[in-house]
């Protein structure tokens, strides 16, 4: 494991921090849930989907709580998330896969068009630019035609350069972010500054695009996060 992946593990094994991340809303969880729940009955069709950076599976399984799950494959770098979606998936039992480990190999080990839906929340812009678009290539190899990739992350503006980005998230979580203690807000914009590696919009919509998938909606405005789904032409 990098040194930048064994940073990211450690921060998201806090799980209290998570926990107030959502409660406080910081993140529009609220709102993408929302969002995402009806995309998924407007998709109309029983999911089977492979959610990348999945951690404790909230998101999916709160989102996806009426939609038909097929098949579900959760993947994260942090062994107690992965123990603790294993509770929070218990009502699709029988049709769930965790798997422990990085994102790319977990990926590259799956068959072509083996998913309809790739859930990509907050975890690729932990990579770098060249490692992005390996890993959207992979997202695409694996998705059937039709699928959709649901990809919500930090996103820079145009003409905001990496550095621009964190250091305003880094100081709006230490001013804004008050449910975490003093301790976790600093914490949690360390983390920023040092793991997190945002791309633009235009870069988003251009790669997906070299990916095989084109924009079909968009999920999530919000500040700093924003989230479209793509379909596989």
């Amino acid at each position: 494991m990098t040194a930048k992946l064994a940073a990211v593990k450690q921060v998201f094994e806090q799980r209290s921090m998570y926990d107030a991340v959502v409660t406080g809303n910081y993140m529009h969880h609220a709102e993408l849930i929302a969002a995402l729940a009806a995309w998924a009955k407007e998709f109309g069709r029983p999911l089977r989907i492979v959610d990348v950076g999945c951690g404790d599976a909230s998101l999916a399984a709160k989102s996806f709580a009426v939609a038909p799950i097929e098949h579900y494959i959760g993947v994260d770098i942090a062994e107690s998330s992965i123990e603790q979606a294993r509770a929070t998936t218990a009502a699709w039992n029988g049709r769930v896969e965790l798997i422990c480990g990085n994102l790319f190999d977990a990926l590259h080990g799956l068959a072509d068009e083996s998913a309809n839906v790739v859930l990509a929340s907050h975890s690729l812009h932990h990579f770098s630019t060249a490692d992005k678009v390996k890993l959207l290539r992979e997202i695409g190899r694996v998705l059937e035609p039709g699928g959709v990739l649901l990809w919500i992350d930090a996103v820079r503006d145009e003409g905001e350069s990496r550095d621009e980005f964190v250091n305003g998230l880094a100081g709006e979580i230490k001013r804004d972010w008050t449910l975490l203690s003093v301790e976790e807000r600093g914490r949690a914009a360390e983390h920023v500054l040092t793991s997190d590696f945002p791309e633009t919009e235009a870069w988003m919509m251009e790669q997906t695009a070299a990916a095989g998938l084109s924009t079909e909606s968009m999920l999530l405005k919000g500040g700093s996060f924003r989230g479209w789904a793509f379909k596989k032409r």
